[in-house]
């Protein structure tokens, strides 16, 4: 399953980014991809523009490891916290806010998978003794 840390990387990034540059740059069409309407506040855009950035950056990072082929586990590590980090907000929004709609349940979904996937390949490469490649990172 090696084989497959550098795709896995290459889209973890891509999804970062272009997420990170939508909510950074233009969060009103983010928003409006799911038929939502953003509130005109310069706090809640503030926070979202932050949070954009951080996504941003850190697909710049995940996307350098994987072109270079080092800090591979960080990037995995990486992934692994902002997927599932994202992914337990949602469930506690549900929890706590009541059921989304069908985009955000999609978008969920795609953030386990991500998620998930990245402590696959993580355990993978620990228990098919590239843990010292992932670990050299």
């Amino acid at each position: 399953m090696s084989y497959l840390i550098k795709p896995f990387l290459f889209l973890s990034a891509a999804v970062l980014m272009m997420v990170g540059v939508m909510l950074s740059f233009a969060p009103e069409v983010l928003y409006a991809s799911s038929g939502q309407v953003l509130q005109d506040s310069v706090l809640i855009r503030s926070d979202l523009r932050a949070g954009g950035m951080l996504l941003l950056l850190s697909g710049v990072f995940v996307l350098w490891a994987a072109l270079r082929g080092n800090q591979i586990r960080p990037a995995l590590q990486l992934s692994a916290l902002i997927y599932l980090g994202y992914g337990l907000g949602r469930i506690v929004s549900i929890a706590l806010d009541g059921a989304p709609d069908a985009t955000l349940v999609t978008v969920t979904a795609i953030e386990w998978a991500l998620g998930l996937g990245a402590l696959a390949l993580m355990r993978q490469g620990k228990t098919a003794g590239t843990g010292q490649a992932l670990a050299a990172g």
